[in-house]
């Protein structure tokens, strides 16, 4: 089986839970989240196109006092994506230009709240990114900045790197942006962003804006 980023990042999350799950009552023995999406209107006005709405179940066992107990977590990951011209390497259009968006469930225990994927920063994040880049190298942080996202302001952080296209075989130069966990209902939304430089201009981050800033979630 290949273990692709999206599903590291939903285990790390679930990590989270488990942590607490232990202690006697404090967790049920399921959790699900509900998918954050982008609607077809904001869709067609950025050029990005729905590429996957997926559920992402992760278990895990854990164990206090030589008693274990199992959890399911089900995280929902979507993905969009728009084609880009990286003439620069020798291609025509790829869809290259990829922002993708985690829920995972809250997890709740005496009146306070857990966040499951409180213990990463977006630096280390950054390197959770989707299954068609891989390699993160030379990553740089080059800035922030504070988006409403979901109607909370949240900090979004930018990054330089350096990256191997999968689908193209090749390497170039990227940004990837990254937000903090943003809690809403009972979930926490993660939004990951990553596309090509193109000589150093930042072409997709206007059309990231919109995306994220339009992000529906129940």
């Amino acid at each position: 089986m290949t273990v692709t980023r999206r599903d590291v990042l939903a285990a790390g999350a679930t990590a989270g839970a488990g942590a607490i799950a232990g202690c006697s009552g404090a967790l049920e023995d399921s959790l699900s989240s509900m998918p954050a999406v982008v609607s077809p209107s904001v869709l067609e006005e950025t050029g990005y196109s729905e590429h996957t709405v997926e559920e992402v179940v992760v278990e895990r066992t854990v164990g206090r006092f030589g008693l274990e107990r199992s959890i399911s977590v089900t995280n929902w990951y979507a993905e969009y994506d728009r084609a880009v011209s990286l003439d620069a390497i020798g291609l025509t259009r790829l869809q290259a230009s990829v922002c993708s968006v985690l829920t995972t469930p809250q997890v709740s225990f005496l009146g306070r709240t857990f966040n499951p994927v409180g213990e990463y920063s977006t630096d280390e994040l950054v390197a959770l990114i989707q299954d068609r880049y891989d390699q993160l190298e030379d990553v740089e942080r080059v800035g922030e900045e504070s988006l409403s996202i979901l109607g909370t302001e949240t900090t979004v952080t930018r990054y330089t790197a350096r990256a191997r296209l999968v689908p193209a075989g090749t390497t170039l130069d990227v940004y990837v942006q990254v937000s903090e966990p943003v809690a809403h209902g009972d979930d926490f939304v993660i939004a990951v962003a990553v596309y090509p430089q193109f000589r150093g201009y930042e072409a997709e981050s206007g059309a990231v804006r919109t995306l994220l800033g339009s992000l529906e979630h129940e």
